[in-house]
């Protein structure tokens, strides 16, 4: 009878030994916040080897496997959360962003509505599946996301850009040319708002107005502006 107590004891031990998940999580997060995301998936390789049921573990895998372009790894990773917690939004939102990445748009859509059942108030669900109706051509749509996004942060400038390049998409040139005013209105550093600017303002025979548009967007590095620039703006 002696001997319960010192097995019981020595299990006490034991189990002391074993590695926390939650503080193993911690330093995971520490790591992928500095972009550690090699290092930080052997750590939870280990912690799901250690605890396969941590739900947080696989989806914390599934973002540094996204992250270093292993989305089908990702997206079996974010099965596996989806599988031990299907009411935590941000698993089917980060499997839709591995299906975005790899070019499934739909199945993109599809993880984004799921997202949005459990999360109707976070704006970057509704940019992201924005972002994947335009890739299937669904522009109407993506525009009504993107308004979404706006009235749930209107000073969102992404939202604001996504949204004046789907009114430039539909030619509503008037729309898209407020839109990225919008955007540039909340981060004037917005290379891309002044390329865009340029292109409305060619579209209007204002050649000189989107040269020094075009210029802008080249000085905050956006290199896509050289080509335009220099076919409309040497003679200029």
């Amino acid at each position: 009878m002696r001997t319960y107590p010192y097995i019981l004891l020595l299990f006490v031990i034991f189990s002391s030994c074993r590695p926390n998940t939650e503080e193993e999580l911690a330093k995971t997060r520490t790591l992928m916040q500095r972009g550690e995301f090699a290092v930080a998936m052997d750590l939870l390789d280990k912690i799901i080897a250690n605890d396969p049921s941590s739900q947080s573990a696989y989806n914390m895998r599934g973002i540094a496997n996204l992250e270093l372009g292993h989305t089908e790894k990702a997206i079996g990773d974010f099965d596996h959360s989806v599988a031990l917690d299907s009411s935590d939004y941000r698993s089917f939102y980060n499997r839709g962003n591995a299906y975005y990445q790899n070019e499934n748009y739909d199945m993109a859509v599809n993880d984004f509505n799921l997202a949005l059942n459990l999360a109707p108030k976070e704006k970057d669900i509704y940019i992201n599946r924005g972002n994947a109706l335009m890739q299937i051509s669904k522009i109407d749509e993506a525009i009504l996301d993107y308004k979404f996004a706006i009235k749930i942060d209107a000073n969102n400038s992404l939202a604001h850009f996504n949204l004046a390049r789907g009114y430039y998409l539909s030619e509503n040139m008037q729309m898209a040319k407020k839109s990225f005013e919008d955007c540039l209105q909340i981060q004037d550093s917005y290379a891309p708002a002044y390329y865009f600017l340029g292109m409305i303002s060619l579209q209007n025979d204002d050649i000189e107005a989107a040269c020094v548009l075009w210029q802008k967007a080249l000085e905050l590095g956006y290199q896509q502006a050289e080509a335009v620039q220099n076919l409309y703006c040497q003679a200029s």
